[in-house]
């Protein structure tokens, strides 16, 4: 074949290429934007394209690298706009302009100019989302309309995406300081995970919440066992349950949950009690309790010799000092799961699994004391001890990640005031 006519080729599959990545996009938005129809365009567009990309590459063809591009750029626009379909813009946003950085990095002006457009076209969805959620949230009948559309659909992904709506919500009422708000938007949320939360068990919170018999069959079993597995699943069900019925107005309301709260608590305490934990103590140190009592100690997760500490304040809500107890292990429960997701040391708090649990008091001349109050924030300091996390293996390898803790005894904290 004559140069000229082998140049020729190689200039028409050139500008061919170049007209196809200008059509692609616009035909694939002619669809509905973040449909299935417009996703599997993209999808048999890119196959397409990576189907024609090894014959290319044998053939040492010069199209080969405008191909890649327009592979490339295809890919781009997938995983955008699955950001876009999920009201991530802020994520979507940050990949374009990553992609865009690039692109000048190689000055490589055709995606530059494709990256910039894309840029500008999502800064323009991010305008019309503010707007769309301050009009969402100014009245809350306007959020209901907009959360029921959603979560009456009754399916995991959708409340993932109600989830997302609630926390874009939340964002744009923080940054206005619009604290009623804030807090009817803080008891969608609630209401989600707890639909979440039905949608993935066994209970059926619609039940649960609406007939006192159907609910005593699930939770006195809970409540009445030995385990302390079943006696956390009894505290999670009911923070769901008072959740549910906060926004269902089912005839068992929060306030019947609230109560039952505290038979958890009681019989989280009585299993400690019966287990005799806090003499555990002996096991670990043969001197008397160190822990200060006339000052405030650091609230925080700790570790403390082969174990791992707890300090945080609560309020109570019994006056009894044995199921305070258990209420606050429960809440050491949270804070340490808390920490743990936090700090990506575990990857869902259901994974967690705590073995002994065990208050240390506080010393003073006079007496000990499980709690001690502090009067500048007016709640209960505790200070709770956990000998295992899942396994030894586990507790060793996440208590590498916080800071040591050293009690004094009493007589160092006597010489030093």
């Amino acid at each position: 074949m004559p140069r000229y006519a082998v140049f020729m080729k190689y200039l028409f599959t050139i500008l061919l290429l170049i007209v196809v990545s200008f059509r692609v996009y616009p035909q694939a938005l002619k669809l509905e934007r973040g449909s299935a129809a417009f996703f599997d365009s993209l999808d048999h567009r890119a196959a397409f394209l990576e189907g024609r990309l090894p014959k290319l590459k044998e053939s040492r063809d010069v199209a080969y690298y405008n191909l890649k591009r327009e592979i490339d750029l295809t890919r781009f626009v997938i995983a955008c706009e699955e950001l876009i379909r999920e009201e991530d813009l802020d994520n979507a946003k940050k990949l374009t302009e990553a992609r865009l950085e690039r692109a000048e990095f190689r000055r490589d002006q055709f995606s530059v100019d494709y990256f910039r457009k894309y840029k500008a076209d999502i800064n323009e969805l991010i305008k019309q989302q503010r707007i769309h959620y301050q009009t969402l949230f100014s009245k809350e009948k306007n959020f209901k309309k907009e959360f029921d559309r959603l979560a009456e659909q009754g399916l995991q992904d959708t409340y993932r995406k109600t989830m997302r709506m609630i926390g874009l919500a939340l964002k744009y009422a923080r940054e206005n300081n619009l604290t009623e708000t804030v807090k009817y938007l803080e008891s969608y949320r609630a209401y989600t995970e707890a639909l979440i939360f039905d949608a993935g068990s066994s209970y059926d919170l619609a039940i649960l919440t609406n007939n006192i018999k159907e609910f005593g069959k699930v939770f006195d079993p809970l409540v009445e066992s030995d385990s302390l597995k079943d006696l956390k699943e009894a505290d999670n069900l009911l923070a769901y349950c008072m959740s549910y019925s906060k926004l269902t107005g089912s005839k068992l309301n929060p306030e019947f949950f609230s109560k039952q709260s505290l038979v958890v608590t009681t019989s989280m305490s009585d299993l400690l009690i019966q287990a005799g934990r806090e003499k555990e103590l002996d096991r670990y140190t043969n001197e008397s309790v160190k822990a200060r009592f006339d000052t405030v100690n650091l609230c925080g997760v700790f570790k403390w010799h082969e174990n791992v500490i707890v300090i945080d304040e609560f309020l109570p809500t019994a006056f009894m000092e044995a199921v305070k107890k258990g209420e606050a292990i429960l809440h050491a429960d949270k804070m340490l799961s808390l920490y743990l997701k936090k700090n990506k040391l575990c990857g869902s708090p259901d994974e967690l699994k705590f073995g002994y649990a065990f208050i240390i008091p506080y010393k003073s001349n006079s007496e000990n004391s499980v709690f001690y109050f502090n009067l500048r924030t007016q709640k209960w300091q505790y200070i709770v001890c956990y000998t295992s996390i899942v396994d030894a293996g586990y507790t060793q390898h996440v208590s590498k990640y916080m800071p040591p803790l050293l009690f004094e005894n009493e007589k160092d904290v006597a010489q030093h005031p």
